[in-house]
């Protein structure tokens, strides 16, 4: 005798299976497909340049990922690039404040003009009681790292008039600046492990971010500015040789930490 159950759970799997071949059998309208010849000649592709750098600096392409004209990226550039020996950048230096943040080791890192919701030179919004004189309101930030004291700089200024130093958060890298590229591979080159090897290879270098590690004598640079170097043949992006350097360390002959053959991947 057969179970109602099942006699029901039969029909209904039979159903559904017709109406699935109903519905591949079925043939609706086709949507109609205006076709196109193709172009005789495939569209040709323009090349890449890019704006001339500094050895070992990051290479910036002429035109933003927008398509921004070469003119407006040289625009851009020339309004907020402060260059170092900017009269307010001189005049920061030369407050004794900041040279004591400084210390007798450091690298100037950039200057910019301060905008929207900047992290540390804010705007005071807040209106000068009767009597007394406004609050110089920043217009300018300046970033150095201090090696002599192992930390980044903020300077906020109006004009050549300093206005504050704010704190900077622990741990805290601003990005890395010409001049310490520079340094780093002049460094990394007098190595001996790969001076002979590197003499006529293009350096390029990156700031790293060490691991922090167990044992206390910091063998791999952790908590310092350690930059990582690589050699190559022209603009090959083959890197043959390599060196991390710790720019942190006073000494050169301390700075190299490790250096050889770039690791095979």
């Amino acid at each position: 005798m057969t179970n109602p159950k099942q006699s029901i759970a039969y029909g209904l799997y039979g159903a559904v299976l017709v109406l699935l071949m109903v519905g591949c059998s079925s043939r609706g309208r086709e949507t109609n497909v205006v076709k196109t010849a193709l172009p005789p000649r495939p569209p040709a592709v323009a090349p890449l340049e890019f704006i001339h750098a500094a050895p070992g600096d990051r290479l910036t392409p002429k035109a933003d990922r927008d398509g921004t004209p070469d003119a407006m990226v040289r625009l851009s550039t020339i309004i907020d690039d402060i260059p170092a020996d900017a009269p307010a950048v001189k005049a920061a230096e030369q407050a004794a404040a900041v040279r004591e943040k400084l210390g007798a080791r450091y690298f100037f890192i950039d200057a910019e003009p301060i905008k929207r919701h900047d992290p540390f030179c804010h705007k005071s919004k807040s209106s000068t009681p009767p009597g007394e004189s406004p609050t110089p309101q920043p217009t300018m930030r300046i970033t150095y790292f201090s090696y002599s004291r192992n930390a980044p700089v903020i300077v906020c200024m109006r004009g050549e008039e300093l206005v504050s130093l704010p704190p900077v958060p622990e741990g805290y890298q601003p990005p890395e600046s010409s001049g310490e590229i520079e340094e780093a591979v002049r460094v990394a080159r007098h190595d001996e492990r790969i001076r002979d090897k590197v003499r006529d290879l293009e350096a390029h270098a990156i700031l790293a971010d060490p691991e922090w590690r167990f044992w206390w004598w910091n063998a791999e640079g952790y908590g310092h500015r350690v930059f990582y170097v690589t050699f190559s043949e022209g603009r090959s992006g083959d890197p043959q040789y390599y060196a991390v350097v710790d720019l942190t360390e006073e000494n050169d002959k301390d700075k190299v930490r490790q250096a050889g053959e770039e690791p095979h991947r």
